[in-house]
């Protein structure tokens, strides 16, 4: 070994030099990996956001109108569904959870129940989407119903297997 501080030999020159070309590497990987990531989100090939804004614009168009069968058509057969309170409150999961969801959306159907949701922000993150909404009962049946509500779905495929409801009001007030 020579005099030189251990920086300046050539050998550990080298392995700084590798290391640093490495990482760099690493980076590149990464940066390229995400940004494809978004483009295809962003152009709608497959992206867990292009799945679950057709399945939620499927849960907006059932509450206006009572038709829920083409948002229940987006999910799988095992389901998760958390719900915050009422005949439906608690965890819901596999089967029993895709029944749950489906006795809920008929028994709103049935019922007449409609509610104006207002998307106030949406929020990717993985393959969960995070909506935030700001609602208010749309039928005589609703007409007390005012809340603000967080909604995570979970997208596997070209489906939604999980919908997990919180709300800022319990119970949802009146103004």
């Amino acid at each position: 070994m020579t005099d030189r501080p251990p920086a300046q030999h050539p050998d550990s020159r080298r392995t700084l030099f590798g290391v640093a070309a490495g990482a760099l590497a690493g980076a590149t990987v990464l940066t390229a990996s995400r940004h494809a990531s978004a483009e295809v989100s962003a152009e709608g090939g497959g992206g867990v956001r292009r799945v679950a804004d057709r399945a939620m614009d499927r849960f907006d168009h059932g509450w206006r109108t009572g038709e829920w069968d083409p948002f229940l058509a987006m999910l799988t057969p095992r389901f998760s569904f958390w719900f915050p309170e009422g005949q439906w409150r608690g965890r819901h999961e596999g089967e029993a959870g895709r029944q749950a969801i489906a006795a809920w959306a008929e028994f709103h159907a049935d019922n007449g129940n409609r509610v104006q949701g207002r998307r106030r922000s949406v929020t990717t993150m993985g393959d969960r989407v995070l909506y935030e909404y700001d609602s208010r009962g749309a039928s005589p049946s609703t007409a007390g119903y005012l809340n603000w509500e967080t909604i995570i779905v979970k997208v596997t495929g070209e489906r939604i297997s999980a919908l997990h409801e919180y709300w800022g009001n319990i119970p949802p007030t009146g103004e």
